[in-house]
């Protein structure tokens, strides 16, 4: 009998091992499909909530006859773009499972970081593109606090309730946008819009949705521009995000992202901007404030002179993502939309003519079946890319670089930015007094392939060599190769002001001092980089823009957005590092970068055709 009853006992705890073992099992399995699930439930929920919208790529066989599944390398065509080199930017295969949307993977968390999945096993593609940061880390957001509306939040004490509904008020009478996202807009920007509110059923619109940094949501308005003004449509331009970029999502995941980022109900976070810009460590900042304060929209007035494009091409503004906005600001039903959903990131490209190569992009939309579509509005998602749009009619050309030509920093719309650069620009000897780079090494894919970058980037400065090597017999300086002067020494006055950085007629520095190059980069801490050792070693007077600059005692520092009052002088600051390099003789850039694509953009007009 005790023989058995020991077999019996062991027998039990062998169950009792089992069945923790299969609730275990059974948890992680719940746990791993539910991000999924409420996916689709999300999905499903929004179709019910109002008339199902057109959708464009139900006609997946007809659209798709390229398609290699996702997350496989795409190659690059070879479309010019009149201000954007193709071959010298990022081109990524997004993975299917690239994000899921983490505040429903993990709802019930109090704070967390939502990032984009990693396959590190991925062959990396010969061209890649810098708008997928695959290892970038987006901002913590708290549930109860960004997702739901007013009614729906966490009950509050009293005084809180009582301070906001207050601030909400002083919101409301400040400004006639109240109720509406915080973008920085003025009544001049009305100018030039087309006559009317915008309500006529006569009136036809173009929308997309800004993802990724500043220069990737330029070239996406470019490309939404080209293609308003050949569908004669109003486009319905959205503001520029500056902070914290937008990583790319498929279609509706990247409009719930827009909608949840909304601030029209974080007025109450304004009177804890004093306590973060001051870093007071005593008061306690909501998570919802601080994600916040990473990032602020303006509207594309704020940067550039619009003027010119809006007297040529129709109009108008979408300062919200709000699902009611579009009914209630310009009579536009959901009914009325056709929607152009983008699965992958260069999913789409939409051309006039057939035959052409598809390049990196998966399908291709003809110009001819949107013309015939009657909806009000035509969505896309991401128009952004170069060659996304390809038109070969008389004309297209000369309008494509009408549009780059007025996406060019000017002084009376961002006069601070001009009064900086201008003094550091005569700290240095003037305009092409110097030559210049772009490093970028900082983040996203540019800091896993840095060695890659910085490795091209280096065999294009082997010109410069030679010349840190020649003196004439009237220079008063000399020094070796692999010596390092000071600031003073190397910005000491050149003895020609006319003249400029490098004769190549005598392969001489022609400004009677030593070969100065001014650095733009992202690197926080230029001269500690590991990866700029060789460049500071060969180079004596490598300059960078903390060697020149003090934000805090710039004018950037005190530009505001006033509807939501971030400082975002402080977003301007690469602007400022692009402009200055800009305006050396020669410039060299990182390979990929749309950056480093438009500092040498910028540096055509103000130098090579400068008069």
């Amino acid at each position: 009998m005790t023989f058995l009853y020991t077999r019996s006992l062991k027998r039990n705890r062998m169950l009792r091992r089992l069945t923790i073992l299969s609730v275990i099992g059974t948890a992680l399995f719940l746990y791993l499909t539910q991000s999924s699930w409420l996916e689709q439930t999300a999905t499903d929920n929004d179709d019910q909530r109002s008339p199902r919208p057109h959708i464009a790529n139900h006609h997946w066989d007809k659209y798709h006859p390229n398609y290699r599944g996702t997350g496989h390398g795409m190659t690059t065509g070879s479309s010019s773009n009149n201000g954007e080199e193709e071959d010298e930017q990022l081109d990524v295969a997004v993975p299917r499972g690239y994000v899921l949307d983490s505040l429903r993977q993990m709802r019930g968390s109090k704070a967390y970081n939502m990032r984009s999945s990693n396959n590190n096993g991925a062959q990396v593609p010969e061209k890649l593109q810098e708008v997928v940061h695959v290892d970038a880390t987006v901002k913590q957001i708290k549930p109860d606090e960004k997702i739901l509306a007013p009614a729906q939040q966490q009950p509050q004490p009293f005084h809180q309730q009582a301070r906001q509904q207050q601030q909400q008020g002083q919101q409301k009478a400040m400004s006639k946008f109240a109720g509406e996202d915080s973008v920085y807009r003025l009544d001049q920007d009305d100018k030039y819009l087309p006559p009317g509110d915008g309500t006529s059923p006569d009136e036809r619109y173009l929308s997309f949705m800004p993802h990724s940094g500043f220069h990737n949501q330029r070239i996406a308005l470019v490309n939404a521009l080209y293609l308003a003004s050949r569908l004669n449509r109003t486009l319905l331009m959205p503001p520029v995000v500056l902070g914290e970029p937008i990583h790319w999502r498929k279609y509706d995941s990247l409009e719930s992202f827009h909608r949840r980022s909304t601030k029209a109900n974080l007025g109450y976070c304004r009177e804890y901007l004093e306590a973060y810009y001051n870093k007071d460590e005593s008061v306690h900042i909501p998570g919802n404030c601080v994600s916040s304060f990473g990032h602020t929209s303006l509207r594309w007035d704020r940067l550039f002179d619009m003027s010119s494009i809006k007297q040529r091409i129709r109009v108008r503004y979408r300062d919200d993502y709000d699902r009611t906005y579009l009914q209630r600001k310009y009579n536009i039903q959901h009914a009325e939309t056709y929607q152009v959903k983008d699965e992958l990131l260069y999913d789409y490209r939409i051309a006039d003519k057939k035959g052409q190569s598809l390049g990196k992009y998966q399908r291709e939309i003809f110009i001819g079946d949107l013309e015939q579509r009657k909806e009000r509005l035509i969505s896309f998602g991401s128009l952004f890319g170069t060659g996304r749009v390809m038109f070969t009619e008389p004309g297209s050309d000369e309008l494509r670089k009408f549009l780059y030509g007025q996406f060019v920093f000017s002084r009376h719309v961002l006069p601070s930015l001009f009064d900086e650069a201008d003094a550091i620009i005569a700290s240095m000897g003037g305009k092409a007094s110097y030559v210049s780079m772009h490093a970028r090494v900082g983040d996203s894919i540019f800091e896993r392939f840095s060695s890659q970058v910085m490795g091209k980037l280096w065999a294009d400065l082997q010109k410069y060599v030679p010349l840190v090597r020649a003196t004439t017999a009237g220079d008063s300086y000399q020094y070796n190769r692999q010596d390092t002067l000071d600031t003073a020494t190397c910005l000491a006055p050149p003895t020609d002001r006319s003249a400029k950085a490098v004769d190549w007629d005598t392969k001489t520095v022609a400004s009677g001092r030593p070969l100065v190059i001014f650095m733009a980069t992202d690197a926080p801490v230029p001269r500690s980089h590991p990866l700029f050792e060789q460049i500071f070693a060969t180079f004596p007077c490598v300059v960078t823009l903390s060697d020149l600059y003090d934000f805090k005692s710039s004018a950037l520092a005190s530009l505001v957005n006033p509807t939501d009052g971030v400082r975002y002088g402080k977003f301007l600051v690469p602007f400022l590092d692009g402009l200055i390099a800009s305006h050396g003789q020669e410039f060299t850039g990182s390979m990929w970068s749309t950056f480093s694509s438009y500092i040498r953009f910028l540096h055509d007009q103000y130098v090579l055709q400068a008069p």
